[in-house]
């Protein structure tokens, strides 16, 4: 039974006309009567709603067999080098500022708990300069995310951790001003993970959503 029968089928056995399911899911009835008919077909969105209205699997309707299954991984997030370079010169400029500022402290009349004070408020910031240095140069992969049909595998300064579709929440992204690059976090009810930093973010997302929709119901 196709996907085209299949929709015909819920329907009616919900006893429903095309314009009450249309309804039900938010879409006209010329989507519906297209749909049935088999000259158009519902995005992943709808399918997913059917599942919720319905109570039926997305794997039912797109006919996705568990032993069929790919458990092969694929790369898509890939690690971007420019935060490295980013980071390094942020380093060098704060380092050198330090340097440059007890040479020329000497030279005035300052008080040593100013000096001190000074000196912690650079420290500070230049460790957090270093420790995002670390976190974009570890893990040394360039692939950073890969997903198959049952999760998805993540690199990160942790490890390498695999997780399934089913304990995935969320998928959220935090990008760097205009830039497509920075962070992913994948929510699940257990615990957060960041992975960092990715380039082209919003394709590894959408990407990710739409497998992690055919999967995991």
């Amino acid at each position: 039974m196709n996907l085209s029968e299949k929709i015909v089928k819920i329907r009616k056995e919900n006893n429903l006309t095309q314009e009450e399911m249309a309804k039900r899911l938010f879409v006209t009835r010329q989507a519906v009567s297209k749909w049935e008919r088999g000259i158009s077909y519902p995005s992943l969105d709808i399918l997913e709603l059917i599942n919720k209205e319905f109570k039926i699997s997305i794997n039912n309707l797109l006919d996705v067999n568990e032993n069929k299954k790919n458990k092969e991984y694929k790369a898509i997030g890939f690690k971007h080098y420019g935060f490295i370079i980013l980071y390094a010169l942020m380093f060098l400029i704060v380092g050198a500022a330090i340097i440059i500022f007890n040479i020329l402290v000497k030279e005035t009349n300052t008080s040593l708990w100013a000096i001190i004070f000074y000196n912690v408020l650079l420290g500070i910031v230049i460790f957090s300069i270093i420790y995002m240095l670390i976190q974009s140069i570890f893990p040394i992969n360039s692939i950073l995310v890969e997903y198959n049909d049952f999760g998805i595998r993540i690199k990160t300064l942790k490890g390498i951790k695999e997780i399934p579709f089913a304990k995935i929440m969320s998928l959220e992204i935090k990008t760097h001003g205009n830039y497509t690059a920075g962070r992913l976090i994948i929510k699940t009810a257990d615990i957060n993970y960041i992975v960092y930093p990715l380039k082209d973010l919003n394709q590894v997302k959408t990407i990710l959503d739409e497998v992690k929709i055919l999967n995991r119901y």
